[in-house]
């Protein structure tokens, strides 16, 4: 499982790297292009956040359940 959600963070985080939303600068409008960049902003963090739980000991874990 564990080597299935390291897949996962690596592939959030190049996947939000290379314009998963089709970003364009000349046909999207600021809104839509601000949506798409905290799309792909979300997609990074999800990744390191998945990054930063698999580094984690048991002890960390649980502290972390029982905060």
């Amino acid at each position: 499982m564990k080597d299935r959600l390291e897949i996962l963070a690596a592939w959030l985080k190049e996947t939000a790297l290379n314009n998963p939303f089709n970003k364009d600068v000349y046909r999207d409008g600021t809104l839509e292009s601000a949506i798409k960049s905290a799309q792909e902003e979300v997609m990074y963090k999800i990744g390191d956040y998945l990054e930063e739980i698999l580094k984690m000991d048991d002890e960390q874990i649980k502290n972390e359940l029982n905060d």
